[in-house]
């Protein structure tokens, strides 16, 4: 029987975006400062990290995607590590739940350890639609980096590994997005990737939120229109989408916000840790 995991969610950085393009429209005027988000997996015997944030070369004049103002950066994920005992070599294992510019930054600092990703992500990392290419969703430097890399899992669907890692197949932000479950003491935990960029877009009733500053605001429940799931701005195939929102539904022990550790919520941040 495989041992259950501790979780860690990983502070890379933060970027500065009007509420709304997380959510549909919803409170344009609030500004945010959401996290570049990774999350390390222990389970006594492994370390597998979960997405290695942006890559400085991103962040130009304080500023990165849409021209909002941000900070993060290789040294980031080296110092989120750190606080951990950790460098990069004691990392076994990386997963990808897509290759975004802000998520697979630091690719290039693991080239020894095993690393996961959908098979419709590198497709799509290497034939890209042309709104992705004009919002440079991907890094230019991705496939060279990968070139580094010595032992890739490309994976092609669902499936559950010897440790008891689950990994699901959820496209419509990118055609290889992907979920990781993490069973722990508390629970099944569903890492999102950025589908669901937040908990209010799997939870639109929701009628506040923690910011990453730990204050709480009042946000906008989203009509019944609207419902049940809310989009961000970076989602491409909407029939896609809803599936694999139903799927994250689907697979969940109870279908509870507090399960869903999303691609960039403030609160995985301050929650810091499960099981």
């Amino acid at each position: 029987m495989s041992k259950l995991w501790k979780i860690y969610s990983l502070y890379y950085g933060k970027i500065n975006v009007p509420k709304g393009v997380m959510t549909a429209g919803l409170d344009p005027d609030l500004m945010i400062d959401i996290p570049y988000t990774g999350f390390l997996l222990q389970n006594g015997e492994e370390n597998i990290l979960v997405d290695t944030g942006i890559h400085q070369d991103n962040i130009v004049n304080g500023r990165a995607w849409g021209g909002y103002e941000a900070e993060g950066g290789n040294q980031y994920v080296l110092d989120a590590l750190a606080k951990h005992g950790l460098k990069p070599e004691d990392i076994g294992t990386v997963m990808y739940t897509h290759l975004h510019n802000d998520h697979a930054g630091g690719l290039a600092l693991f080239p020894d350890a095993k690393t996961y990703f959908q098979r419709d992500e590198y497709i799509n990392l290497l034939y890209q639609v042309p709104g992705q290419k004009v919002r440079s969703d991907f890094d230019k430097r991705t496939p060279d980096d990968m070139k580094v890399l010595k032992n890739i899992y490309q994976i092609d669907g669902d499936l559950t590994l010897p440790n008891g890692i689950e990994l699901y197949k959820i496209p419509g932000h990118t055609k290889g997005s992907m979920a990781i479950v993490v069973p722990t003491s508390e629970g099944r935990f569903i890492i999102t990737g950025d589908l669901p960029h937040m908990n209010q877009c799997l939870f639109p009733k929701q009628t506040s939120m923690v910011q990453l500053d730990g204050t709480e605001v009042e946000i906008t429940p989203a009509p019944d229109n609207m419902s049940p799931y809310l989009f961000n701005s970076v989602v491409y195939d909407h029939w896609e989408a809803y599936d694999s929102y139903n799927k994250l539904k689907a697979i969940a022990d109870e279908f509870d916000p507090k399960y869903y550790l999303t691609g960039h919520d403030p609160w995985v941040i301050l929650k810091g840790s499960w099981g």
